[in-house]
């Protein structure tokens, strides 16, 4: 048996050493003196792609846009703001300044940048229809639109507001307790969930410490694949990329548990304390999202969510226990 495993080991690097000198074609040294090496065997094995080789300067350059920039040629944005200017440029079929306003659809028809650094040296020309069609600058464009998707249109809506909605369901959170515990205010907001047994509240709270970190996370060191999803958004995890499929995994996983929590609060309470169960829930986990994302930023945020985990984890022990 050894000797068998012995004869298949050097037939298998006989093959890779006869592959890499007889079926290379051009890659094959011309030097037939020199003595074969790891590095020549693996670089004569290697297929050239001659598909980026084929592109022209112009393709090159429109691809490397693509992987900064996240878009390209007829690619559509819709239009959030008021009214967009598009100025005509030499050679163009329309000469007139035009404007798109709110809800129109554009798309990408050319994209050219200028000499200089500036801020303004990306001009994208853009078109509503055969009629309307200018250039803009690419921050003004980007400033006044979002891709052309729902989930782009929605991440969107929260970014630019997210201060008030925020700030709002903190207000809520913070009026339920108030309300709900009037002279027990003292008492450590987390301990409410010991009014009602259930694993589901603390895990609710622990998968949204998670998602704020790995946001931070992903915000503070590859901003780029947030940039990339944002132009072309997907809530199916399996095509992106290990880190922001995490990423929305755990906003899948975050949507799961509040609806088992709703159930639970369902068979627990009645109508008016569920409410405002749901609703401290609500609130401390805002201020957990913003603490947890604010702090990674800084790094602190790691600690916090290690502490935090901690007594969220153990809770949820207690809660099996009891259940």
């Amino acid at each position: 048996m050894k000797k068998l495993f012995y004869i298949l080991i050097s037939l298998l690097i006989m093959s890779c050493v006869g592959g890499a000198t007889t079926g290379a074609g051009d890659t094959t040294p011309k030097d037939s003196d020199s003595v074969p090496t790891i590095v020549t065997i693996v670089d004569t094995t290697t297929t050239v792609d001659t598909t980026l080789l084929s592109l022209s300067p112009k393709q090159v350059d429109s691809l490397m846009f693509r992987l900064t920039h996240h878009y390209s040629e007829n690619f559509n944005f819709l239009v959030k703001a008021d009214s967009l200017t598009l100025i005509p440029r030499e050679g163009d079929l329309i000469t007139d300044t035009c404007h798109v306003y709110a809800d129109d659809i554009i798309a990408v028809a050319e994209i050219k940048a200028l000499p200089g650094d500036s801020i303004d040296s990306i001009w994208v020309k853009v078109a509503s229809n055969q009629f309307t069609m200018g250039w803009i600058p690419e921050q003004e464009l980007l400033k006044g639109t979002t891709p052309d998707d729902p989930i782009s249109e929605m991440l969107y809506a929260l970014s630019s507001s997210r201060a008030i909605w925020m700030s709002a369901l903190v207000a809520l959170g913070v009026i339920a307790i108030f309300f709900g515990r009037k002279k027990k205010l003292a008492m450590p907001l987390i301990l409410r969930f010991e009014e009602m047994p259930s694993i589901y509240p603390p895990l609710f709270l622990l998968l949204v410490a998670l998602m704020a970190s790995l946001y931070a996370s992903v915000q503070n060191f590859v901003p780029e694949f947030w940039q990339e999803y944002y132009f072309h958004p997907t809530l199916n995890p399996l095509v992106l990329p290990p880190v922001m499929a995490t990423l929305v995994v755990l906003m899948w996983l975050v949507i799961i548990t509040f609806i088992a929590v709703i159930d639970e609060v369902y068979h627990h309470f009645y109508f008016a304390q569920g409410v405002t169960y749901l609703a401290e829930l609500i609130g401390v986990s805002m201020l957990v999202y913003l603490i947890v994302s604010w702090t990674t930023l800084i790094y602190i945020g790691y600690l916090l969510l290690i502490v935090l985990a901690y007594f969220l984890l153990r809770m949820i022990h207690q809660n099996i226990k009891i259940g």
